[in-house]
């Protein structure tokens, strides 16, 4: 691995653990920016990065060998796989919003063993690489009981903690729809009306 993730990965780690020490795991999200109280502590971004520093993105179906991945140009935002095509820039900016503002909704345990929370392989995997190099990756295992949340941990981390559905869900789903720039829609120009032309009257 290389080593700057490692040291990320081992960043990432301290600050989950330390949310574990010091923080009731029920209690709701808090933003980073939030005052502390005695009873509230910041909880860690899984991604602590700004989006415009972002380069590239992937997702990755660990189950079923399909991925997505994006490249951030002048141009604007690029997909070059499944497929190499433009991006939808307005898409995928919304969904870097969202991936860099996640939390956990709650940290469970270090493991030795990540198989019982379908780590085994895992499903899918998210990653992000920074304008420096820098790389970001979290590996989603399978659904809690209750199905609201699936259990992730940190690539290369043995750190497992959950993570809300709706963003991994909609992450997902650019596996059968990738974030391609829509297709303009052709205008529609009308023929004008051909005014017959009066036939001559013929000579006498």
């Amino acid at each position: 691995m290389n080593p700057r993730v490692t040291l990320l990965v081992v960043a990432a780690f301290l600050a989950l653990l330390g949310y574990v020490m010091f923080v009731d795991s029920d209690k709701p999200a808090v933003q980073l920016n939030a005052t502390p109280t005695k009873t509230s502590v910041a909880k860690p971004y899984i991604f602590p990065v700004s989006p415009s520093d972002i380069k590239a993105m992937q997702v990755r179906d660990l189950r079923a060998a399909r991925e997505v991945k994006l490249a951030n140009s002048d141009a604007g935002w690029q997909v070059e796989k499944p497929e190499a095509k433009t991006g939808d820039d307005f898409k995928i900016t919304q969904m870097l919003n969202r991936v860099i503002t996640l939390q956990s909704t709650r940290v469970i345990t270090t493991a030795n063993d990540l198989k019982p929370f379908g780590f085994a392989p895992a499903q899918f995997e998210a990653r992000i690489t920074m304008k420096d190099g820098t790389e970001y990756g979290i590996l989603i295992g399978d659904k809690t009981p209750g199905g609201n949340d699936y259990y992730a941990v940190h690539t290369g981390s043995s750190l497992v903690f959950t993570l809300a559905t709706s963003l991994i869900d909609d992450l997902m789903l650019w596996f059968d729809a990738p974030p391609y720039q829509p297709t303009p829609t052709p205008t529609f120009t009308p023929t004008p009306a051909v005014t017959p032309t009066p036939s001559a009257t013929p000579t006498p």
